[in-house]
C-alpha cells in the first residue's frame, strides 16, 4: 500500500480590487453624503477631501438638496415645469377614473331603481 498523497494547494492569488476607483455620483449617493453633513457626522470640507471632490461641489450639492431635495441631485433633473406637468397628468388621470366610477354607480342605481347616495345627483 502506498501513502496517500498530500493535497496540493495552489499558491494564494490576490484578487486585485480597485477600492480607490471612482464611483459614479448618483443622486442617492450625493443625498447620503449631504445627509451625513447635515447630521453632523462629517463636514463639507472633510467629505470633499475624503472623496476627492471640491468644496464648492459639496456645498452646491448641499444647497441643491436643501432647496429641491433629491431631484436636484440627479444627473438629468426634470425642471419644475416638467415635474408640474407630470403631477398634473397623474391627477387628471385619477379624476377621469373617479368620474368613470361615479357614472357606473349612477347607471347601476338607475337600472336597479335605487336612490343615489347622498351628495351624488343625477
Amino acid at each position: 500500500m502506498s501513502k496517500p498523497k498530500a493535497a496540493i494547494t495552489p499558491p494564494a492569488v490576490e484578487i486585485e480590487t480597485d477600492a480607490d476607483s471612482p464611483q459614479r455620483w448618483t443622486a442617492k449617493r450625493k443625498a447620503a453624503l449631504v445627509i451625513d453633513i447635515l447630521q453632523g457626522k462629517t463636514t463639507a470640507a472633510e467629505a470633499a477631501r475624503q472623496h476627492a471632490l471640491t468644496l464648492a461641489e459639496v456645498e452646491q450639492w448641499k444647497e441643491d438638496f436643501i432647496t429641491q431635495g433629491t431631484e436636484a441631485l440627479r444627473s438629468h433633473p426634470r425642471d419644475l415645469a416638467q415635474q408640474f406637468e407630470a403631477r398634473e397628468k397623474t391627477l387628471l388621470a385619477k379624476v377621469g377614473e373617479l368620474t368613470l366610477h361615479v357614472d357606473v354607480l349612477k347607471k347601476a342605481h338607475r337600472y336597479l331603481g335605487k336612490d343615489l347616495p347622498e351628495g351624488i345627483s343625477w
